[in-house]
C-alpha cells in the first residue's frame, strides 16, 4: 500500500468507524436512533482526520504506553478544540458544549473527553490499527482501489451537498433576521403614530393616520407570513443537525424558533 492509498484508506475507514461509534453512543444516551455528524451518509470526517493525526504522530510512541496516552490526550484534545472553534467561527453555531463538565476549556474540550482521547489513542495504535491493516493486506488491490475511489467520491459529494445546504440555511437565517428587524421597526412606527394621533386636535388628520396605520399593518401581515415560511424551512433544514448534535447552541436559531415575538401594536 503506497502512501496516498494508505492516507485515503485510514481516512475512509476511521470516518466510518467514528460515525458508527458516535451514532451508537448518542443513540444509547437519547434512547432513539441518531445519525450523528454533519454528513447525510455514514461518515464523520473529523474522525478520519483525527485518525491520520494519530497514526502519523503517535505510531513511533507505541513502545511506551504512558507517553502514548499523554500524547494522545494532548494532541487529540487540541484537535477537538480547533475543530470546535473553526465550526463556531464558520457557522456561528456551537455544535457541542462541555461547559457543564468538570475542567473544561471554553466548553470545547473537557478533562473526561480528553481522557477518553488518551485511551482511544492507545487502543488505536496498539490494537485497532494493526488489526485493520492486517485485514486490508488480504484484500486484492483492485477491490481496494474501487472501494476507496467510490468511498472518497461519496464523501466529497456528501460534503459538498451538506456545505451548500448549510450556506443556504445561513442565507435564509439572515433573511429571517432582516424581516424580524423590519417587523419591529414597523411596530415602533405604528406605536409612535398612535401616540401622536392622541395628541392631535384637528380631526381631519384622523382618516389619513388610520389609513397609513392600516397600510403599515397590512405590510406587517405580509412580513409575518414570509417570516413563518422561512421559520418552517429553517426548522426543516436544521432538524437532522439538531438531532445529531443535541448540545448544539445557536443564539440565531433560538430566536428563530421562539414564537413569542412582540406583535402588540397597541
Amino acid at each position: 500500500m503506497n502512501l496516498i492509498t494508505e492516507i485515503i484508506f485510514i481516512f475512509v475507514i476511521y470516518s466510518f468507524i467514528g460515525w458508527i461509534l458516535e451514532s451508537l453512543y448518542k443513540s444509547i444516551i437519547q434512547k432513539r436512533i441518531i445519525n450523528s455528524g454533519f454528513l447525510i451518509g455514514p461518515f464523520c470526517p473529523i474522525y478520519g482526520y483525527g485518525a491520520l493525526i494519530m497514526y502519523y504522530a503517535l505510531e513511533s510512541l507505541k513502545n511506551n504506553i504512558f507517553i502514548l496516552f499523554v500524547a494522545s490526550f494532548i494532541i487529540l484534545s487540541i484537535w477537538e478544540y480547533i475543530v470546535g472553534l473553526l465550526l463556531e467561527i464558520t457557522f456561528k453555531t456551537k455544535y457541542w458544549d462541555y461547559s457543564d463538565r468538570f475542567c473544561n476549556i471554553n466548553g470545547r474540550v473537557c478533562l473526561l473527553n480528553s481522557c477518553f482521547w488518551g485511551v482511544l489513542g492507545c487502543i488505536f495504535i496498539l490494537i485497532l490499527n494493526p488489526f485493520i491493516f492486517s485485514v486490508a493486506s488480504k484484500i486484492p488491490t483492485l477491490y481496494m482501489t474501487v472501494f476507496l475511489v467510490v468511498s472518497i467520491t461519496y464523501i466529497v459529494v456528501d460534503t459538498t451537498i451538506t456545505a451548500i445546504n448549510i450556506i443556504k440555511t445561513n442565507i435564509r437565517i439572515g433573511k429571517f433576521e432582516e424581516i424580524e428587524d423590519e417587523f419591529r421597526k414597523r411596530i415602533k412606527v405604528i406605536k409612535y403614530i398612535r401616540k401622536r394621533k392622541e395628541r392631535l386636535v384637528r380631526k381631519q388628520f384622523e382618516t389619513q393616520i388610520d389609513a397609513f396605520v392600516n397600510k403599515v399593518a397590512l405590510k406587517m401581515n405580509e412580513l409575518e407570513k414570509g417570516k413563518e415560511d422561512l421559520r418552517e424551512l429553517i426548522e426543516k433544514r436544521t432538524r437532522r443537525m439538531r438531532k445529531a448534535f443535541p448540545t448544539m447552541k445557536s443564539d440565531r436559531l433560538i430566536k428563530i424558533f421562539e414564537r413569542n415575538n412582540d406583535k402588540d401594536v397597541k
